[in-house]
């Protein structure tokens, strides 16, 4: 009589999975170590800057946006230039250096760059090798930064910041040291937190909930420089948001202001007792220091 399939008899050598947690919880912890190593990032840093003898001036520049349509271009130019020339004077980069219109969300957007993401990261390139020797940090951001990495993975921008100075991929605390003063400082692209009537309160929120140890936080994004001195308590603070050169972006004159001010607001920090002061502008804090 023929066999049914319900009687048919299957012999194997299949594989059977041996898997023990404990054996891949070691080897988590070692990928773990390897990531820790080749990490080009850090949340915390500590920066000497000067030759402790001098005051010195920080001056947060973020959200040049490099290829866009609505740049104002010459600006850069005597920024930079101001940057490399004046004495005391360091940089730190708070983002969207570059345009990278790359997330495809309308063609109006990619149409209104000059050039390509390439040719924006070359110019990034080429420029950071003349400031070099006046960086001392950058922060994450959502245009050269995520945009990248949701798209690839990987950010070049993010690569090129960490060869040459402190790279921070989200929020960073930074210890500032000056001649014998050291000041707590607190950096991201943007922290959480809006206000239509205070431009600072971002950063004024981000020192009272996250980071109470700090006195000054900087930010930039919104394309609004503000700042705010004040005491919380008997801690002196500063909140101070970059500005923006990218003046005629249509996206801002839709949906937020026709006025865009290209100005960058900075600050000294002395080195013979513990004082900040901001200024509204950079040309405002060299015409101070003269």
């Amino acid at each position: 009589m023929p066999q049914t399939v319900a009687e048919a008899l299957i012999k194997s050598n299949k594989k059977q999975a041996e898997y023990d947690w404990r054996e891949w919880a070691e080897l988590f912890e070692k990928i773990q170590g390897l990531y820790g190593k080749a990490a080009q990032t850090q949340t915390r840093a500590d920066i000497e800057l000067g030759n402790g003898k001098e005051s010195i001036a920080i001056l947060p520049f973020s959200d040049t946006h490099i290829g866009g349509r609505g740049v104002r271009y010459d600006l850069f130019r005597r920024i930079t230039d101001q940057i490399i020339e004046t004495p005391r004077l360091y940089v730190a980069l708070v983002g969207d250096l570059a345009e990278f219109a790359i997330k495809l969300r309308s063609v109006a957007e990619v149409c209104a760059q000059l050039v390509g993401p390439d040719k924006q990261f070359q110019f990034i390139e080429s420029w950071i090798e003349e400031i070099k020797h006046k960086l001392i940090l950058a922060t994450w951001c959502n245009h050269a930064v995520e945009r990248e990495e949701k798209q690839s993975g990987i950010s070049t921008i993010k690569k090129l910041l960490a060869k040459h100075t402190v790279m921070f991929d989200g929020i960073g605390e930074a210890k500032i040291t000056v001649g014998k003063q050291t000041y707590n400082t607190v950096w991201s692209h943007k922290f959480a937190g809006t206000s239509l009537l205070n431009r600072a309160h971002a950063g004024q929120r981000h020192m009272r909930f996250q980071s109470p140890h700090s006195e000054i936080a900087v930010m930039g994004d919104i394309h609004t420089p503000a700042f705010s001195m004040y005491y919380d308590g008997p801690i002196q603070r500063l909140s101070l948001v970059a500005g923006t050169l990218n003046t005629q972006s249509t996206y801002a004159n839709r949906y937020f202001s026709i006025y865009t001010q290209p100005d960058y607001p900075c600050f000294e920090l002395r080195h013979d007792r513990h004082e900040f002061t901001p200024f509204a502008t950079l040309q405002s804090w060299i015409d101070h220091s003269i």
